[in-house]
């Protein structure tokens, strides 16, 4: 019978190895199926006299062909490289559309300038003047545009995020379901893992890694704890945790996880996959291309509004303002009170970053510049309203009232591209002219009366203060004293003597605009200059000249850049960011390939072993069988010896 029961566990174990090798074809275009192997060990020997005689073989166990390192290294690429799809999908739109020659800002930019040169070119006409207000509203239009579709992508990230996080749940609470299946599967077969439901879970870890940054870790049991981002629970055995998408103030988005406890904000926790991706694309391109395009409308747009209030329209008007410049925004969270304001006094110092005040007790508070963490304690010293220095080109002002705690979000350049406007629609308003303007002083019938060869030239103002001018300023030369008497109300006098000044000395009158002019030439005694208001100015183009020397002016980011390099630093900014998700990507993709295949090596099925396991347990069965026919037929002949 010892042969009978040899033979019959060898055809046992065959007849389940071929099942197996059964079982793994079929499953050959099964994704995330490892293929599995018959694991045999010899029976235990019986003693005989004359030694241990072998009774055959059985089952040891069915494996799982798995290997763990490879099984991570691929989760860990399949993060790498969805993080850097995700952030390179939404990055390239943002280059595109800033970069493009019809959808960026530098056509709009030159057009402007060139319309203030034909304007300069023509003073006086209206067509002119019409054409450049035109191209000031394409100008304001294409900020407007840019921000909106900026805008339009912060939805869209939201869109996103909301769908990532309802893959997330979901798989998180399969993967805690199929934890429950293999716990109780592992106790009703003595702590046998069930091959197929640990493939099932594995695929899930491995879609969840597409989607955020995975650690698993094995419990005794069988099952998994999986976390995500930096070490956040989010399946412990057969309980899974839920994320949430919350909009902490417009535009602006963060991750939440509720567990059995508690809900809280993770997502500086989060990192990997196409959630981190969309995060990083939020705080590290979005939120600052916004604010960096707005940061350039009101910085032209001030500097801008600046030259332009030293000018004179056709009609004399002065100190008018040409665009409407966005003023910052301040979010009171979580109920704090609404008792600070903010506005900006150097457009030139502005950041392109966001910043959090928070209130400390006292009259302590913080204020955090986020995009790199710089801190500034601010100290009311007990005042209300207290109105802080210049922070990074902005005050704050903040009345008492606050809580311990209390947060507040300021936005310095957040509208800067949104609220930029034209405030002139009449042409003739355009104040392309010098406000003032000099002379000498002429007769009841408008013959000059000055006898020297003195000249006043140049007259151009620094300020409005005092313009228009109440009243025209006379200067009367004493050559007694080497001196230009000034007139009243401003009164005072101007040092200069003919024999070293006469190739031309340049004043300034504060008082009346801090207008600056030069003297040059002999006067004599009694010749008088007139600096008056330019009333009907058609053909000045004085402040048109500065106007337009604006755009080649470094104006901005501290005095380093112009309107043009500014926007050009952006562009760049922005075109190198996405380059480089771009070659990181390329190579995240390889190297996920290589992953793939290094884990299908060991992992996937491969049909010709298949084949050839195949055939070898068909034989070994076929040997069994005929082992057994032997068998029978020696136990009939040994049964015929007795008949």
């Amino acid at each position: 019978m010892s042969i009978f029961n040899s033979a019959l566990s060898g055809l046992l174990v065959s007849q389940r190895s071929l099942a197996t090798t059964s079982h793994n074809i079929s499953n050959v275009h099964t994704e995330g199926y490892s293929r599995q192997r018959v694991e045999v060990v010899a029976r235990q020997a019986q003693f005989k006299g004359y030694g241990y005689l072998g009774t055959g073989v059985e089952t040891s166990a069915v494996t799982r062909i798995s290997d763990q390192f490879l099984t991570t290294q691929m989760r860990t690429s399949t993060t790498s490289s969805s993080t850097a799809n995700a952030f390179l999908s939404l990055a390239s739109r943002v280059d595109n559309m800033l970069a493009n020659g019809e959808t960026g800002l530098s056509p709009s930019l030159q057009n402007f300038f060139a319309a203030i040169q034909d304007v300069n070119d023509l003073p006086s006409s209206v067509t002119a003047r019409q054409v450049m207000i035109s191209e000031a509203n394409s100008l304001a239009s294409r900020f407007q545009f840019l921000d909106s579709r900026l805008s339009d992508l912060s939805e869209e990230v939201a869109i996103k995020l909301g769908e990532d996080v309802r893959d997330i749940n979901t798989i998180a609470s399969s993967i805690a379901g199929i934890n429950d299946q293999i716990v109780s599967a592992s106790n009703s077969s003595s702590g046998q893992l069930p091959n197929d439901l640990l493939d099932q879970r594995d695929l899930l870890v491995l879609e969840l890694s597409e989607l955020v940054a995975v650690n698993t870790v094995e419990q005794s049991n069988g099952s998994l704890n999986v976390f995500i981002g930096k070490g956040q629970p989010l399946v412990v055995g057969d309980n899974a945790s839920m994320l949430g998408v919350t909009e902490t103030y417009s535009g602006h988005y963060e991750i939440t996880l509720t567990d059995t406890y508690s809900s809280s904000i993770i997502t500086s926790s989060i990192s990997g996959g196409s959630l981190g991706g969309q995060l990083d694309f939020q705080s590290q391109m979005l939120d600052t291309t916004r604010n960096s395009l707005g940061r350039l409308a009101i910085g032209l747009a001030d500097t801008f509004n600046d030259q332009h209030r030293l000018g004179a329209s056709l009609d004399g008007d002065v100190n008018t303002a040409f665009f409407s410049v966005g003023v910052p925004d301040v979010l009171a969270l979580a109920g704090a009170p609404n008792n600070v304001t903010s506005v900006i006094t150097d457009p030139d110092a502005l950041s392109d970053s966001d910043y959090s005040l928070t209130f400390n007790g006292g009259n302590s508070y913080t204020l955090l510049r986020i995009s790199d963490s710089t801190t500034t304690a601010i100290n009311t010293g007990g005042v209300s309203p207290y109105t802080t220095p210049a922070v990074d080109g902005f005050t704050m002002t903040i009345t008492a009232g606050a809580a311990v705690g209390d947060q507040y979000i300021i936005r310095p350049t957040i509208n800067g591209a949104s609220d930029v406007s034209v405030l002139i629609s009449d042409p003739r308003k355009l104040a392309i002219a010098g406000p003032l303007k000099g002379g000498e002083v002429t007769n009841s019938s408008g013959i000059p009366t000055n006898v020297g060869s003195a000249t006043l030239s140049d007259v151009n103002v620094t300020s409005t203060t005092g313009i228009p001018l109440a009243s025209n300023i006379t200067l009367t030369f004493d050559a007694t004293n080497n001196r230009f008497d000034i007139s009243a109300p401003i009164g005072g006098t101007l040092a200069y003597n003919p024999a070293t000044d006469n190739s031309g000395k340049q004043f300034t009158i504060a008082a009346a605009g801090g207008a600056t002019f030069t003297i040059s030439g002999f006067p004599e005694d009694g010749d008088a200059f007139l600096i008056e208001n330019n009333v009907g100015a058609d053909g000045d183009n004085r402040n048109g000249l500065f106007l337009s020397d604006l755009q080649s002016s470094q104006l901005l980011l501290n005095g380093s850049a112009s309107y043009q390099d500014t926007y050009g630093q952006l562009v760049a900014g922005v075109g190198s960011t996405t380059r480089q998700t771009e070659i990181s990507s390329v190579a995240l993709n390889v190297l996920l390939e290589q992953t793939v295949e290094a884990r299908e090596s060991v992992s996937g099925v491969n049909l010709d072993e298949e084949a050839a396991n195949m055939l070898k347990f068909q034989q070994s069965y076929s040997a069994a069988a005929q082992m057994i026919t032997i068998a029978d037929n020696l136990f009939q002949s040994l049964l015929g010896a007795f008949r």
